[in-house]
């Protein structure tokens, strides 16, 4: 027995030695030979989760020392749930990939870290575009930095405004302008049935970004530099008022959740995510007869677009190193890569004429990425979703004058934010 027990100890500290030199994740504290990163991404389809992973792969073999393990959750409730579940039991992910509307809510509940100062250290910090910068900005403090844009584009048909005798090469430049030109590329059967929309716009929508958009190109916000809510404003006024003189009269109604009519064949012009257009623009039945351009403004040039970033986790405890992975995944190369693998705008300005002389088009969404404003980065704006997409669908369906609705959104949203 006597001498088991020295062999005993002996065997004890070599294997916690070897345990040690081989186990260190970002989320328990080591800090030995290899860092395990945990990196969680919003959205789940096989395109993106293969550039991922093929970009980690890359990552870790470069990386001596780090190993990124990567996981993702469908956009929406699923990806919600599964952070919550994660921070919930102590396991929060080290990096995360996730969109507008979770940084005020996931940096009030200490899920994401600033990384201000390593933005100020890193190379590209002058190179990402300010509009996308923007979004990952809250009280401040940078949170997250945009890896992929979704912006809103102006679509329409060459050939039917050939058909209509307006000339292909102007889409509408004003407000005034997509009012007369929807109505003169309207077509209506011997009742009274429109059979061609000039103009699709949804009349209900899960996220009414298209109203966003019109309220943006007309000077609009939707909070002040404070945090406060500005939803009854002149600007949101004349754009409700503008769109229930004309979109009745010149569109197909639908549902944002629904197939867009212009995608369908039956409409002139639209509103629409620059990835929901993509199918279309590679159907050889539309060569040559669609072309986007910036959304008609009536103050100024602006769209709405959504944007990913990466964040590093509130409970991440080897921030240098979750920030080298965020640096390898924003370098110029894998910020053209990306573009050209899926189909998606760059995000930084050295990178725009390469983006250009991928697709002539891509000029245009380079300018809607410059242009684009998001979701309000508010702990409040999913309440803001809920009760603007109702206060649209109110003016459109005309049960509210625009502006007793606009009046009683305010307040509603107003009150549902000083709830406890």
């Amino acid at each position: 027995m006597k001498r088991t027990l020295p062999l005993l100890l002996v065997l004890i500290i070599l294997l916690t030695g070897l345990i040690a030199g081989t186990t260190a994740g970002c989320s328990d504290g080591g800090t030995d030979e290899t860092v395990t990163l945990k990196f969680v991404r919003t959205g789940n389809d096989t395109a993106e989760a293969d550039y991922w992973k093929r970009l980690i792969a890359d990552f870790n073999a470069q990386n001596t020392g780090i190993v990124v393990e990567y996981d993702d959750a469908a956009i929406g409730e699923a990806m919600e749930t599964k952070l919550n579940s994660m921070f919930s039991a102590g396991l929060g992910p080290d990096l995360i990939g996730h969109g507008i509307l979770s940084v005020a809510a996931r940096v009030e509940a200490g899920q994401y870290q600033p990384i201000t100062n390593y933005f100020n250290n890193w190379e590209g910090k002058s190179d990402l575009m300010a509009s996308v910068l923007a979004n990952g900005t809250y009280k401040g403090e940078i949170y997250g930095l945009a890896y992929s844009t979704t912006p809103f584009v102006f679509a329409y048909r060459m050939d039917m405004f050939t058909a209509a005798g307006l000339d292909p090469e102007k889409p509408p430049q004003t407000w005034a302008e997509l009012k007369e030109f929807a109505e003169k590329l309207t077509l209506k059967d011997s009742s009274g049935n429109i059979t061609q929309s000039g103009f699709a716009f949804p009349k209900s929508a899960g996220n009414f970004v298209e109203f966003d958009t019109l309220v943006f190109t007309n000077g609009g916000r939707f909070f002040d530099e404070n945090g406060n809510p500005t939803l009854n404003t002149p600007e949101s006024l004349e754009t409700l008022e503008f769109l229930a003189s004309f979109v009745n009269e010149t569109g197909i109604p639908y549902s944002s959740t629904e197939t867009n009519p212009f995608v369908a064949g039956t409409a002139a012009m639209t509103l629409i995510n620059n990835v929901a257009l993509t199918p279309m623009l590679k159907n050889a039945d539309y060569a040559g007869k669609i072309s986007i351009s910036l959304p008609p403004a009536n103050k100024e040039q602006a769209t709405f677009s959504g944007c990913n970033m990466l964040f590093i986790g509130g409970t991440c405890k080897n921030q240098d190193q979750a920030f080298k992975f965020i640096e390898y995944a924003l370098t110029k190369e894998e910020v053209l890569r990306r573009a050209k693998d899926l189909n998606i705008p760059v995000t930084r300005e050295s990178q725009v004429d390469a983006f250009i002389a991928l697709d002539p088009l891509n000029a245009i969404r380079s300018e809607c990425v410059a242009k684009g404003i998001g979701m309000p980065r508010t702990t409040w704006a999913t309440i803001f979703q809920r009760i603007r997409n109702n206060l649209v669908q109110e003016v459109l369906y005309s049960t509210k004058s625009a502006e007793a609705a606009l009046e009683a959104a305010q307040a509603e949203l107003e009150a549902e934010i000083a709830a406890p």
